[in-house]
């Protein structure tokens, strides 16, 4: 069943900043409205984990005084916001889902949270996730388990499945979260919403959790570590109701850190400006390994046809050698290991999610694994493995800058009533597939460091969303988007709805 009505369509961000600036609404009312969502919401959906609601009002009281004197922040003025809990905010409880961190509050915003906030928007909280951002579906021993507005059966996704489910049920305007193995991708997949992973390097990812030194007082958040595939390829990304407003947030939170070797500065492309009849797009039922659901490839497929009709180039193809893309991500990901997580545990294990626990103690029963023995030159075999695939890979994007593939196997998977992860492996189109291989769309673009969104296109035949993910060359993230943006006219965007109004 799901926790709210269906009637009317629920706003998204730039339409509330618009309705703010216009003198429409005030700041404090767009406040009160999500307030009373969240009180009315939440607690079936156990998204928001921590709600700053007084400091929520002071702001949005200091925004409404500014716009009163005709003085506006930036583009997101007035709008609420939630954070994933794996990312830093000033003052405010963050504890990455773990026991660990059940006190934790940082002394200093993540970059692209005092972005956020510089830019007008308010911030109402944090989110749930799984333990330090690890699982695919979104529960911890901490808060326990996240659950989709659409149907409480069902998973949001993870590990950003506080936000999603924040975002789908109205109780924020727009979501921060992060994306590694598909994050931000997969909970916008379950929930029927639009998010983006961009090229890692346009979006700091300073400030997510777990990093060195957090067994000490909070102080200046530290360097991603360059050296770690984690460092380079897990990135800080937005989920929301509009590619619009997806839009909008890479503006505002793109954009060097000093801290962050791995972002630089680049000049944003237009969305707008792109002529799609000028572009070719490839489409393929997957990356290669495990089978997709055949009502997702359909979708993929009707949404390859609808872009033919509007004058680009389609072609059904799969780049060359991106089946190899999942195994060389998991050896990498492997010989990454956990080393933050045992440093921050040591003498602590048994407070950990078991699953990490398992992980940890090098016997997996979830498909990660990590990999304690692996030398430098063993990762830097993998590495070099990766280089040779993304050349191999992005020969096809000389001919067609665009993929359009599938974000996962599945839609969103049962997960029942309990607080466990759900299901250890799926059965698709007849063949078993272990748990994380649901996920191998995600991961090989994860690998390529290459910009991808998802937008939903329509729905299962029991209701559950479908989203294409839609993928470019890296730095054509405005090309990403503007993909994104036709499919979302085409197909009517959001699939959530709820009783809102500005």
């Amino acid at each position: 069943m799901a926790v709210f009505s269906e009637s009317d369509r629920l706003p998204s961000a730039w339409e509330i900043a618009e309705s703010v600036r216009a003198g429409r609404i005030t700041a404090r009312k767009v406040l009160e409205v999500f307030l009373d969502r969240v009180h009315r919401l939440n607690p079936g959906l156990n998204a928001i984990v921590t709600l700053a609601e007084d400091d929520a009002r002071v702001a949005a009281d200091a925004a409404d005084r500014r716009a009163a004197q005709g003085h506006f922040d930036g583009p997101l003025h007035g709008v609420p916001f939630t954070v994933k809990d794996s990312i830093a905010t000033r003052g405010l409880r963050t504890t990455a889902g773990s026991l660990l961190l059940a006190d934790h509050v940082p002394a200093e915003d993540a970059p692209v949270v005092a972005r956020l906030r510089a830019a007008g928007a308010i911030l109402m909280g944090k989110t749930n996730c799984p333990e330090f951002a690890l699982d695919m579906h979104t529960t911890n021993r901490l808060f326990g388990p996240t659950r989709n507005p659409l149907n409480l059966a069902f998973t949001s996704g993870g590990s950003s499945g506080g936000e999603s489910a924040a975002v789908a049920a109205g109780l924020s305007a727009f979501g921060i979260g992060t994306d590694f193995g598909g994050s931000i991708r997969w909970p916008a997949h379950c929930t029927g919403l639009a998010s983006l992973r961009a090229t890692p390097g346009l979006i700091p990812s300073t400030g997510m959790l777990p990093y060195p030194g957090l067994r000490e007082p909070p102080g200046r958040l530290p360097a991603p570590n360059s050296m770690s595939m984690l460092g380079q390829l897990h990135v800080i990304a937005p989920i929301a109701r509009s590619v619009t407003d997806l839009r909008i947030l890479l503006q505002v939170m793109a954009g060097p850190d000093g801290r962050d070797v791995h972002t630089v500065p680049v000049t944003l492309g237009d969305p707008a400006r792109v002529d799609l009849s000028q572009l070719a797009i490839a489409w393929c039922d997957g990356e290669g390994t495990f089978p997709v659901r055949s009502d997702l490839v359909c979708t993929v497929q009707e949404a390859a046809s609808y872009l033919a009709s509007t004058g680009m180039k389609v072609d059904r193809r799969r780049p060359p050698g991106l089946e190899a893309a999942l195994s060389i991500y998991s050896a990498m990901r492997a010989a990454d290991g956990l080393q933050d997580v045992a440093e921050l545990a040591a003498g602590r294990e048994e407070k950990l999610t078991p699953g990490i626990q398992e992980w940890l103690s090098g016997n997996p029963t979830r498909g990660l694994t990590t990999n304690s023995k692996a030398t430098v030159a063993e990762y830097k075999r993998a590495a070099a493995q990766r280089d040779a695939l993304r050349a191999q890979v992005l020969t096809l994007f000389e001919s067609f800058p665009l993929l359009l593939l599938p974000p996962a196997g599945i839609p969103a998977f049962e997960i029942g009533p309990g607080a466990g992860p759900g299901p250890l492996s799926f059965t698709i189109e007849g063949v078993s597939v272990p748990r994380y291989g649901i996920l191998g769309c995600c991961a090989a673009v994860t690998l390529l460091a290459l910009p991808a969104a998802v937008v939903p296109i329509g729905r299962t035949h029991d209701g559950l969303p479908i989203g294409v993910q839609v993928v470019g060359r890296p730095f054509a993230d405005h090309e990403v988007q503007a993909v994104a943006m036709a499919l979302e006219r085409g197909f009517g965007g959001q699939i959530v709805q709820g009783g809102f109004h500005v």
